[in-house]
């Protein structure tokens, strides 16, 4: 089988599936490059169009992409149109509409029409959680809860899909144990592209849980440094001694040592799919405390507490209880039994002969 793969970026999750599928199956990749600009994106654009159309009319092929989006509509219409078979990778965007957190493709509507027709045109959608899918968030609001998911926002969606976990590496995340846990010190990790992210990713209940816990030791790793200032004014984060806020873009060895030292890692998200951030701070034997969304439960099992609702006393009471619990070496076992590479490669290999069978 010949693949065609349209990575939208490089990030380490889209180049493992590369590598995993490049085991199996001959496969060209194209870089978009989307984070560049739209210039850059356009241009990267007209080349795939140019390759799959070029491809797809002499050759079989399948088309591949990771996030239902712009190059996504493309890739299916060429497919169509070339008597080929596609397939998009979902990772959460295409799933959800917060416009009050700036998340979520839908809030354009030209861009929800070319994620609507890609995921309804694929010959097969892969989530790496089936709450991508559809979804009832009632962490965010329990009363009226959130209708999340590719069946409530794409009408007409009756595209075959497959759930396969992520893959973790669990070998690149090793307990150091020359760096010894400090049993109040708790650990929060995120991604803040927007100010939008400041309150998905439970950074201001993480801030008001340190304030109102002058006892325990909290770390926040993350933090837009152009927001640095806003939070400020707003959360007078200076005067909680007990709060250390990394900006983004920490070092992998800086953030390493604060996985290995903190006894518990908090994600709060109000979305977030499958997170890897909480897997890696798992394989470092960190107690997890999640909230009640998407992958997070699935992924702490047993090991950990989850949150019901998204209210600052209920975290509290979560984090209490994961301080004393001993399950730092369980929470290590469970990823790498449920998010092994090998479990993914195995899944994704058996997909891609299916869909040649089509």
């Amino acid at each position: 089988m010949k693949i065609i793969y349209v990575k939208p970026n490089n990030s380490s999750f889209i180049h493992g599936d590369e590598e995993l599928l490049s085991k199996h199956f001959e496969v060209r990749s194209l870089l978009l490059e989307q984070a560049k600009g739209n210039t850059v994106y356009f241009k990267n654009l007209l080349n795939m169009c140019w390759v799959l159309l070029l491809k797809g009319l002499t050759g079989k092929f399948v088309f591949v992409c990771w996030f239902a989006d712009y190059h996504a509509a493309l890739m299916t219409f060429l497919a169509r149109i070339t008597g080929n078979k596609s397939v998009i990778f979902i990772g959460g965007q295409e799933t959800v509409c917060y416009p009050e957190l700036n998340k979520g493709v839908y809030r354009n509507k030209f861009r929800g029409w070319c994620v609507a027709y890609s995921l309804r045109n694929a010959t097969t959608v892969i989530a790496n959680h089936l709450s991508l899918i559809y979804h009832e968030n009632r962490y965010y609001n329990a009363d009226n809860p959130h209708i999340d998911g590719v069946k409530h926002y794409v009408r007409g969606f009756k595209t075959p899909f497959d759930v396969v976990y992520n893959g973790i590496d669990s070998t690149k995340f090793v307990r150091d144990f020359s760096i010894s846990k400090q049993p109040n010190l708790i650990l929060t990790v995120g991604t803040m592209s927007h100010l939008g992210d400041f309150k998905n990713k439970g950074f201001d209940l993480f801030i008001e849980v340190a304030a109102r816990n002058p006892q325990w030791q909290m770390i926040l790793i993350g933090m837009n440094p152009n927001y640095l200032e806003w939070v400020e004014e707003n959360y007078s984060v200076l005067k909680i001694k007990n709060l250390k806020i990394i900006p983004s873009f920490c070092p992998q060895d800086i953030l390493s040592k604060n996985y290995n030292q903190a006894k518990v890692f908090v994600q709060c998200s109000i979305t977030e799919g499958m997170p890897n951030t909480l897997s890696e701070a798992m394989l470092l034997e960190c107690v997890p405390v999640g909230s009640n969304i998407n992958g997070i439960p699935d992924a702490i099992g047993d090991t950990g507490v989850i949150v019901k609702h998204r209210n600052v006393t209920e975290i509290e009471t979560a984090i209490e209880k994961a301080l004393t619990m001993n399950t730092s070496s369980a929470a290590r076992q469970r990823v790498i039994e449920l998010f092994s590479f090998e479990k993914r490669e195995k899944k994704l290999s058996e997909i891609f002969r299916d869909i040649v069978n089509l």
